[in-house]
């Protein structure tokens, strides 16, 4: 089976040129070319640093919170698709949506700066990632990838993919037999909209709180491919991977 492993550098490393003088922070790109060079060489890496890099003057991240913007997802979405000889979907053929201009995020709660200029939170729909068989939650089952019910709450990036679930199962209408395991922390949770481009099926696990058998679940559901997603910060701290075999 087909494995990929992406890791993603946060904002702190790519817009590192704006922070104060006596700021030090570790170098990401040498830390995940690292990790890269120690991975079974049957997994294919999906350096995505780069192409972050030279649109740091986009908005690819939040201000306000450590994840990536839906502009970011689909930068490294392309770069995914390219590894794994996939035809990334084109950005025209989406319909991009603000869905809430007062999101504060990670960032904020740490700091609470006063009048603090909120963020932005947008989707890229179509078809494809709106037209849904079905979305399965831990605890509930739905049509959508989107959980409009948080945007009126503190925690809105949990608007994608329900936040923080063992495992969501997507269901497309495409029918190609592709069926993708994404081994994730939330840095995925934003690029499903992106995913359900290209795959009949999108399994996401997060290994914090799915304690069974990967390789069980692989064969019981006739996964096809596995793709790794994690922020560079949550690897070197996050525990839960240490449950992966």
């Amino acid at each position: 089976m087909p494995m990929y492993f992406m890791l993603i550098p946060n904002s702190i490393y790519i817009n590192k040129d704006k922070l104060p003088d006596n700021a030090k922070t570790f170098d990401q790109k040498e830390i995940i070319n690292y990790f890269y060079n120690k991975l079974n060489s049957k997994i294919k890496k999906i350096d995505v640093t780069d192409v972050l890099l030279d649109n740091k003057d986009k908005y690819i991240f939040f201000k306000t919170d450590h994840h990536m913007t839906s502009l970011g997802a689909y930068l490294a979405y392309t770069k995914f698709c390219i590894q794994a000889n996939m035809e990334p979907q084109k950005l025209k053929n989406f319909n991009r949506e603000i869905v809430s201009k007062n999101f504060l995020g990670t960032f904020d709660s740490k700091a609470q700066i006063a009048n603090q200029e909120a963020d932005e939170i947008d989707i890229f729909f179509n078809e494809k990632n709106l037209n849904l068989k079905s979305v399965e939650y831990d605890n509930e089952i739905t049509n959508s990838i989107f959980s409009t019910e948080y945007l009126t709450k503190k925690d809105k990036y949990s608007f994608f993919l329900n936040g923080n679930n063992a495992k969501v199962v997507v269901k497309t209408n495409i029918k190609n037999g592709k069926k993708l395991l994404v081994i994730k922390d939330s840095y995925a949770h934003i690029m499903a909209q992106f995913l359900c481009q290209n795959y009949e099926e999108i399994h996401f696990i997060d290994p914090r709180y799915y304690k069974s058998s990967l390789t069980e679940y692989t064969q019981e559901n006739d996964i096809t491919e596995t793709l790794f997603i994690y922020n560079i910060s949550n690897l070197v701290s996050d525990l839960g991977i240490l449950s992966i075999k």
